[in-house]
């Protein structure tokens, strides 16, 4: 006879509790997990940010090349943003010297995100300097506390310069003796069909041209014994086609012509009578 004392037999109902609230505060968890992640997502975002009322400018092309004298265009677009209504009117800063500017048309409307165009034809004049310049566009709405601005949009514009084919032959106005100057009176010719707007015009002697007479008694003669100045004139000179002369071009005072001078030395001077003198010309010819 067994006298060890009864066990109780296991209850499987009791297990059942334990097990359902495992499973039930795994449950429950989860919402908490997933509300937190989505509250999380929720904060940010934000408010959308507000424009501001306001015109953006943009240039095209951004760089341009052209001659003196010639013009050229660009096309400058005005976009309306935050809403922006109203007239825009347009200016250029930074254009070089004797280049001008004129809008085509003169003012835009703009509408609520729309965008418009406008023509900017700048024109340069025969003196405008050769070189690269930076020039900025804007655009401008109202006036005082209430003016809207628009930014600043950078270009480039190339002044190249036009070189033109033309001729210069000159003549002194009488004899040379030591001590004496005579004026060279300059012709040009210019082989086109426009006028040119001449400068740098120089005169240089070539070569002394001794007499027979004088090489064979072997008394020299050289450019050492004369002396040049230069025309002394107004610059631009505008030459139409065809020839015409410093008289012809308004330059009557000969002191302003080129001046050739014999020198008075205390060296003997016999080779240079009747010495002939070889004169070269240049000069710059632009187009006008």
């Amino acid at each position: 006879m067994d006298h060890r004392p009864e066990r109780p037999a296991p209850n499987p109902r009791a297990a059942v509790p334990l097990r359902t609230l495992i499973l039930a505060l795994v449950v429950a968890l989860v919402p908490v997990a997933v509300v937190a992640a989505s509250s999380g997502q929720s904060s940010t975002q934000g408010s959308p940010v507000k424009v501001a009322k306001g015109i953006t400018v943009a240039l095209s092309p951004s760089s341009r090349s052209l001659d003196q004298g010639q013009s050229t265009t660009f096309t400058v677009s005005a976009t309306s943003t935050g809403g922006f209504t109203g007239p825009v009117a347009f200016t250029v800063t930074g254009l070089p010297a004797g280049a001008t500017a004129a809008w085509s048309p003169s003012s835009v409307v703009l509408g609520s995100g729309s965008t418009a165009q406008v023509a900017l034809t700048v024109a340069t004049s025969p003196t405008t300097p050769v070189g690269k310049s930076d020039f900025t566009v804007k655009g401008a709405s109202g006036t005082g506390q209430n003016a809207v601005q628009s930014n600043a949009a950078p270009g480039q514009l190339q002044v190249q310069e036009v070189k033109r084919t033309f001729g210069v032959t000159g003549s002194l106005s009488g004899l040379l003796a030591p001590g004496v100057s005579r004026a060279v009176e300059l012709q040009i010719s210019n082989p086109g069909n426009k006028s040119i707007a001449i400068t740098n015009l120089t005169v240089s002697i070539a070569q002394v041209v001794r007499t027979p007479a004088a090489v064979a008694a072997n008394l020299p003669c050289s450019s050492a014994d004369y002396q040049v100045t230069q025309y002394s004139g107004s610059y631009p000179l505008a030459a139409p086609p065809g020839p015409s002369s410093l008289t012809s071009l308004g330059v009557n005072d000969s002191s302003k012509w080129p001046q050739v001078r014999m020198l008075d030395t205390l060296q003997l001077q016999d080779g240079c009578k009747g010495a002939t003198l070889q004169l070269t010309y240049s000069g710059t010819g632009q187009a006008n």
